[in-house]
């Protein structure tokens, strides 16, 4: 294959048909009724599309006649509670005021999300909501290249050229850091999620290494693999206890890993809080239900998803310009976490 044409701007449905080696009218067919080519020929004919940035709707298609109203949601994945959360926020908005919203999963890596996005352009998406910082390069230059509304969501990246929505990942990891160090926690331990291309986990761990580093302490930290379950933020637990048995407390850089570490606690016998101490960050639905509810950060994940639809659409209907916007995190105290025990000393 060729190298993707330095202005993408400039990409033609002649060039995708040149790339792919095909007629400009299977290519047409392609774009327009994918249900009436075979596999083989549509896979080559979007491979070379995708590879030019080339999209049905893009600036280069100057006789578009006609708006789709639809805005597409880039989410990790949607059996997590913090995403379908942002996820009906946005939807919701959109279906007030008759827009359709499109949702499409990339994963955890932000830096290899092209292709999902431009299946959402190519479907006619006039805006875009990602979640998180775009760390994908071949992305980046197509949005310099094309006026593509976009708005990151749930980060705010202060100094990004894109407009964010969302909160401060290190502020909002600091305050639970900061709060065990004053209940006489040194011996603390983080687990984060996936952090390649995931600016979130990168800034909450980064949060918890420094702070740690400027009093003095030992960093303790795991990192759990993409698609990681609750039996996984277990097992990341009883690898912290065999590298530091003297282990108090816990920061979980989500909800679900805090839930694996409690269960895990629950397991092997150690009293939360009285022994440990355990924290998560988001304060989903299920956070005040677990058998020891869980003290956390709460996201208000629903707000940012309504706010960064209504922009949108004040940007398609209105021309309004996008703008960031920080939203606060609330410290949630429960019963999970506890003043250092003294004398702890799991190695005796």
């Amino acid at each position: 294959m060729k190298k993707m044409p330095e202005n993408l701007r400039r990409a033609t449905i002649h060039d995708v048909a040149k790339v792919a080696n095909v007629s400009i009218a299977t290519v047409s067919r392609v774009l327009n009724k994918p249900e009436k080519v075979n596999r083989e020929m549509y896979d080559r004919v979007m491979a070379a599309a995708s590879q030019l940035g080339y999209t049905t709707n893009s600036a280069g298609k100057a006789l578009k006649i006609a708006r789709t109203r639809t805005i597409g949601t880039l989410l990790p994945r949607l059996d997590d509670p913090i995403f379908s959360e942002i996820a009906h926020g946005v939807q919701e908005t959109l279906f007030a005021n008759d827009y359709v919203g499109f949702l499409q999963t990339s994963g955890y890596d932000n830096s290899r999300i092209f292709d999902a996005v431009f299946r959402l352009l190519n479907r006619g998406a006039e805006g875009l909501l990602i979640f998180g910082r775009i760390d994908d390069e071949k992305l980046l230059a197509f949005i310099k290249n094309n006026q593509v509304p976009i708005i990151q969501i749930y980060s705010y990246l202060e100094g990004n050229p894109i407009p964010s929505v969302g909160i401060d990942n290190y502020a909002s990891t600091q305050k639970i850091a900061q709060l065990m160090l004053q209940l006489g926690h040194r011996d603390i331990a983080h687990i984060s999620g996936p952090t390649k291309g995931n600016d979130r986990q990168q800034a909450r761990r980064k949060a918890y290494e420094d702070m740690m580093q400027a009093n003095g302490l030992k960093t303790t930290a795991q990192m759990v693999q993409p698609g990681y379950t609750i039996n996984d933020a277990g097992q990341a637990f009883r690898r912290i206890l065999e590298e530091n048995p003297n282990v108090t407390a816990v920061i979980c850089a989500t909800d679900l890993l805090a839930c694996g570490v409690l269960a895990e606690c629950r397991k092997l016998g150690i009293s939360v809080p009285n022994e440990m101490s355990v924290s998560g960050f988001e304060d989903v639905a299920f956070a005040s239900l677990l058998y020891q509810p869980l003290t956390t950060l709460a996201v208000p994940s629903g707000d940012m998803g309504r706010y960064a639809a209504r922009a949108m659409i004040a940007n398609l209907e209105e021309g309004q310009k996008l703008t960031s916007m920080q939203f606060e995190t609330s410290l949630i105290m429960r019963d999970s976490i506890a003043r250092a025990p003294s004398g702890s000393n799991r190695a005796a």
